[in-house]
């Protein structure tokens, strides 16, 4: 009896003591201090098939992958790679920004396909030109030229740039509506008018920058670009540019 009672004091005295390795006073604010100027610590080794074979590895769970030399922790989600490019470039995965421009429109090929009422129109953009060097890693595209929308992840901040030349066709006083369309009980959002104002012929520059968060519905269908007009006009030289400013938790 008096030797399991000191047994488990033991063991309560251990659970709650501070350990020290190499040094008799350990550091106040460690539960396990290891003191040594020739020796180190050696993290447990082992593949990346028993690495990912842990279950439910703690959040911080740090382990050394001898597949690919190199140590990972987990994120609570994920193994994360230490020290390495990858964890640079997961470190700036939170912003970045991707250039669309339309190569089928042109001043001499413009598009006439806008109507003078609603419902209004995709405005069109092939992404002829992509500009995605500083696309964040985990992002494939901005906007997906096969749907004519601009992706959206749930929660994610992000701003629109949307520019374009139009002309009037004739005399009167076109105003373009541009909005964003993300389909679902929703529909249209960021409703922004433009009046051409200087005569039949005159090209007028169109650029529309504004904040977004990309929730549900936008996630699920995506936003497109919808443009009308109250009379006829020309469009050319269309280009989108998307930065996200904010990565969703």
């Amino acid at each position: 009896m008096c030797f399991c009672f000191g047994f488990c004091f033991l063991i309560a005295f251990m659970s709650e003591a501070q350990v020290g390795v190499g040094t008799t006073s350990p550091e106040s604010s460690a539960i396990l201090d290891i003191n040594s100027t020739s020796k180190g610590v050696l993290i447990p080794r082992m593949t990346t098939t028993q690495r990912n074979a842990i279950a439910s590895p703690a959040q911080g769970l740090l382990v050394f992958d001898t597949d690919e030399s190199s140590f990972y922790y987990h994120d609570s989600s994920d193994w994360v790679e230490v020290g390495s490019a990858a964890v640079a470039e997961k470190a700036n995965d939170y912003t970045g920004w991707g250039d669309y421009v339309d190569t089928e429109y042109t001043s001499s090929n413009p598009y006439t396909g806008v109507p003078t009422s609603p419902p209004r129109v995709t405005l069109p953009n092939n992404a002829g030109t992509i500009r995605h060097q500083q696309k964040p890693v985990d992002i494939a595209t901005f906007y997906d030229s096969a749907t004519s929308t601009i992706t959206g992840r749930n929660g994610d901040g992000i701003n629109i740039v949307i520019e374009f030349k139009a002309r009037p066709v004739n005399t009167n006083i076109p105003r373009i509506t541009v909005a964003i369309d993300i389909g679902g009980s929703v529909g249209e959002i960021y409703r922004r008018d433009f009046l051409l104002a200087k005569g039949a012929g005159v090209e007028h520059y169109y650029l529309n920058s504004f904040n977004a968060y990309t929730l549900d519905t936008w996630e699920t269908n995506g936003g497109a670009v919808k443009i009308s007009s109250t009379f006829p006009v020309e469009i050319y030289d269309i280009r989108y540019i998307i930065t996200r400013t904010h990565k969703a938790r």
